[in-house]
C-alpha cells in the first residue's frame, strides 16, 4: 500500500503518473531510450522460491526491465552445470536459470545471470573447497594466512571461471552475464608462491624480497598493475567467448563505488573496462543511507564513464551498509536520474522487499 507520505513524495518528484524516460529524445519522432530498472536477487530463487512466475509478473507489473539473479559462485551452481558442483538450491528447486528465463521472458524482463567470481566461502561443497586447497589454488596473504577464494593468477582457476560463465551463455537464452566479486578480497591478497612465480615470469625479473617488495616496497605499484590484469583478463575473455556463443549477449559487473581506491585495493579497474569496451553496462554498489554520499558517488561515476556504457547505480535497500525504506529508495533513484545515470539496480529482492519496496515504486512499462 502506498501511504500518504509516499504519495506526497511521488508528487514532489513528478513520479505520480509514471516516470519519463531516462533522457528526452532529440526528435519528437525518436524512440525514447529505455531506462534500466533492475533488481539483484541474492538467493537465486526469486522472491518466492519455487515460483519464478510470480516474481517475474510482479516485477514486470511494477515497471522493472531486468532481474539479476545470483545463480552461481566460485564452487556452486543453481542449475545442472557440467563445470561447477551443483548446489543444494538446485537439488531442492531444480534448474533455476531455466525457470527464471522462461518466466522473465514471458513477462518482458531481461535476465542477466549474476556470478560470484572466485569466492568459495558460501555454497561450495566442503570436498570441493578442500580439493582446491590441496591443489594450491586458494589465496594466501602476505603474512601467510589462507582464504577460501580461488587465486586469479592460477591458470586452472582462470579456466574454471571462464568455462563456468561461458557454459551459461551456450546453454540458456540469457540476456547477459553479470560479474560480482570480480576482484581480490583486499590489498593483502594474493601472495601465494604461484603468484610469485607467475609475476616474476611476466615481469622478466625476480623479486628480491618476497612478498615485502610487492606488498609495500618499490615493486608495489608494478605488482598491483599485474593483479589488475589478472582480473581484467577474465572480463575480457568471458565477453569474447560468451558473445561468440550467444551474439547480442550483454556483459556487466557489480563494482565498488569508490574509484580509483578500488583499483589500488582490490585490483578492480572498472573504468578501464568501460573505456576498452569490455562491459556493456556497470552497476556501482553505492550502498549508503547518506543521500549526499550517494550523490557524490554517482556524480563522479557518471563523469568517469563519460557515456561510454550505461550506468545503473546500485541502491542498497537491504545491504550490509544500508537499509532504506521505499521513500528513501525513490529518493536515491531520483538523485541518480538527475545526475544523468541510465537507470538503477536495487539490492536485494527478497520476500520482504517484494512486499515493501516493489509495490511502492511508481514505475511504468516503456516500449
Amino acid at each position: 500500500m502506498i501511504t500518504r507520505t509516499t504519495l506526497g513524495l511521488l508528487l514532489v518528484l513528478g513520479l505520480g503518473c509514471g516516470w519519463p524516460c531516462a533522457a528526452e529524445p532529440d526528435s519528437p519522432h525518436a524512440t525514447p531510450r529505455r531506462e534500466g530498472r533492475g533488481f539483484w536477487n541474492h538467493s537465486g530463487t526469486g522472491a518466492y522460491p519455487g515460483d519464478w512466475q510470480r516474481t517475474a509478473k510482479e516485477l514486470s507489473e511494477a515497471g522493472f526491465t531486468m532481474i539479476l539473479p545470483n545463480m552461481c559462485w566460485g564452487g556452486a551452481a543453481h542449475y545442472p552445470s557440467d563445470v561447477l558442483p551443483r548446489s543444494a538450491t538446485y537439488e531442492r528447486f531444480g534448474d533455476q536459470i531455466d525457470q527464471c528465463v522462461k518466466a522473465a521472458h514471458r513477462h518482458g524482463l531481461e535476465v542477466h545471470v549474476w556470478k560470484v567470481n572466485w569466492s568459495l566461502e558460501h555454497a561450495a561443497p566442503k570436498e570441493f573447497v578442500e580439493r582446491m586447497r590441496r591443489e594450491g589454488r586458494t589465496q594466501v596473504s602476505s603474512s601467510g594466512k589462507t582464504r577460501d577464494w580461488l587465486c586469479p593468477s592460477h591458470p586452472d582457476n582462470f579456466k574454471l571461471e571462464l568455462a563456468g560463465m561461458v557454459e551459461i551463455a551456450r546453454k540458456y537464452p540469457v540476456d547477459g552475464l553479470h560479474f560480482d566479486y570480480i576482484r581480490y578480497p583486499g590489498s593483502d591478497w594474493c601472495f601465494c608462491e604461484g603468484c610469485r612465480r607467475r609475476f616474476e615470469a611476466d615481469s622478466g625479473r625476480p623479486v628480491a624480497d618476497w612478498p615485502n617488495d610487492c606488498r609495500r616496497g618499490d615493486r608495489r605499484d608494478e605488482y598491483n598493475e599485474w593483479r589488475c590484469r589478472r582480473i581484467t583478463r577474465l572480463v575480457e575473455a568471458v565477453g569474447r567467448e560468451a558473445k561468440c556463443a550467444r551474439p547480442g549477449l550483454k556483459i556487466s559487473a557489480a563494482v565498488f563505488g569508490s574509484y580509483p581506491d578500488c583499483k589500488r585495493s582490490i585490483a578492480q579497474d572498472w573504468v578501464a573496462w568501460a573505456k576498452n569496451g569490455l562491459v556493456d553496462f556497470l552497476c556501482p554498489m553505492n550502498y549508503t543511507n547518506d543521500d549526499k554520499q550517494f550523490h557524490r558517488l554517482v556524480e563522479k561515476q557518471v563523469r568517469l564513464v563519460e557515456g561510454r556504457v550505461p550506468l545503473f547505480p546500485g541502491i542498497g535497500a537491504t545491504s550490509s551498509h544500508s537499509t532504506l525504506s521505499a521513500d528513501r529508495v525513490l529518493g536515491q533513484i531520483r538523485i541518480a536520474r538527475s545526475l544523468g545515470a541510465d537507470g538503477f539496480t536495487i539490492f536485494n529482492l527478497s520476500p520482504e522487499t517484494a512486499a515493501a519496496i516493489v509495490p511502492a515504486l511508481p514505475l511504468t512499462r516503456q516500449p
